[in-house]
């Protein structure tokens, strides 16, 4: 985590953003001690320890004991080791993934895991009010049901496709869901009945994010994340940090140029990559479609025609065909960007026939050698994940933790134990 204006930062601010650096540390690596936390965060051991003792005492960490692996390679018994990692029910974070596939509410604990999920049916996309009512609804059962204290949840996280401003709260535009311009009702409505900070974000977004801290880029500074299902997009990761553009919009890899189709793509054009490399370019291969241009009350219909494609053995030829033209977009990328990785994702890009043939493209027709350029690898963290994870690092693993909350209720919990 970088402090951008140290000069302007004020004593309380800093402390946020120092809470926030060593909480990531401590997930990170598991066992750490205060004398590792600071020198990794460069901080003094005093003012670490300062910010360890308010973790501990709002019951977010634990101390825990772990062996000197040394002293038992030297077979002689040291003192045991006292280190720090994550009390992984001292906070939950809850999401809500908008999804013609598998629209699901989730919770997950501190750590990350998953804790609880429900996939709700019978979806209703065409007012963004009703569906964001809808999936508030489900997601304030899962919590009523799953027995976790309201008082530790960070917060809700929304992914789904669209164009989001996530520090005002709004989508832009979703081709997908056929949303524009909700001047953030969607996440107003699920606040009026989850009363818990709301951060929405793009699929491609949420899912880099996801990976970044807890899957396949842990530790990867520069990637790629192609998410891949009806249609294509990316989220781009520099330094550490999502790439947004001047506009706040970025990553729209479906709309790169490619051989034209019979189809219209949700721009007008009939050469979008959406049309060619992705779900709905497959099921116009397969005589699937009656239609030539993408229709967003038909979207279930794409999901459910999609997943039965991908199940059949007999079509693993077709799916490989759409991986193959997706591979001179991703060496584009990577001529662009210089990427460390490039992760696919998604219920088309992680399959197996579709992500093979991307790679052999590259290397038959693109020399791709992974020793000299970017690692592909496929994505390890699903979509229902993505959505609590993205609450998870936006209000845990940053300097936006409301700390005095949990302190708060961890003071509150110790008083009912003992009055």
């Amino acid at each position: 985590m970088v402090i951008n204006n140290p000069s302007g930062a004020t004593p309380a601010s800093l402390r946020k953003t120092h809470r926030g650096m060593i909480l990531s540390r401590i997930q990170a690596e598991p066992g750490i001690s205060r004398a590792e936390l600071a020198r990794l965060c460069g901080f003094s051991e005093m003012a670490a320890t300062r910010i360890v003792r308010e973790l501990l005492a709002a019951e977010i960490i634990e101390e825990a004991t772990t062996t000197n692996r040394k002293s038992v390679r030297k077979k002689h018994v040291g003192r045991p080791k006292t280190g720090l990692r994550i009390l992984k029910d001292g906070l939950f974070a809850v999401g809500i993934t908008v999804s013609a596939y598998h629209s699901e509410v989730s919770i997950c604990d501190a750590d990350g895991q998953l804790f609880a999920s429900c996939r709700p049916e019978n979806v209703a996309f065409g007012d963004v009010s009703e569906a964001a009512r809808f999936y508030a609804n489900a997601l304030q059962d899962l919590i009523d049901i799953s027995n976790i204290d309201v008082d530790r949840i960070v917060g809700v996280g929304v992914a789904l496709s669209a164009r989001t401003l996530p520090e005002r709260g709004e989508i832009v535009t979703s081709e997908y869901f056929g949303w524009s311009n909700d001047g953030g009702r969607f996440c107003q409505e699920i606040q009026k009945i989850i009363n818990l900070p709301v951060e929405i974000e793009n699929i491609a977004n949420a899912l880099a994010i996801a990976e970044m801290r807890f899957g396949a880029a842990r530790d990867v500074s520069e990637f790629t994340l192609i998410h891949a299902a009806t249609f294509v997009g990316a989220g781009v990761v520099s330094e550490g940090r999502l790439v947004r553009g001047a506009s706040g919009v970025s990553g729209s890899l479906g709309h790169f140029r490619a051989q034209k189709q019979p189809l219209t793509c949700v721009c007008g054009r009939h050469d979008c990559l959406n049309l060619s490399a992705t779900g709905f370019g497959l099921l116009s291969r397969l005589g699937k479609l009656d239609h030539p241009t993408f229709d967003n009350s038909k979207i279930s219909y794409y999901a459910t025609s999609l997943l039965t494609a991908l199940e059949d053995p007999e079509l693993i030829g077709a799916v490989a065909e759409v991986g193959e033209n997706l591979a001179p977009a991703l060496d584009n990328v990577a001529k662009l960007l210089g990427p460390e990785m490039i992760i696919l994702s998604g219920y088309l890009g992680t399959n197996a026939s579709y992500f093979d043939a991307v790679m052999s493209t590259l290397a038959r027709d693109f020399d791709h050698d992974p020793k000299l350029s970017f690692n592909l690898v496929k994505g390890t963290i699903s979509s229902v994940e993505a959505a609590a994870l993205l609450a998870l690092h936006t209000y845990c693993y940053s300097d936006r933790l409301d700390y005095d909350r949990f302190a708060r209720a961890a003071t509150n919990t110790g008083e009912s134990m003992h009055g």
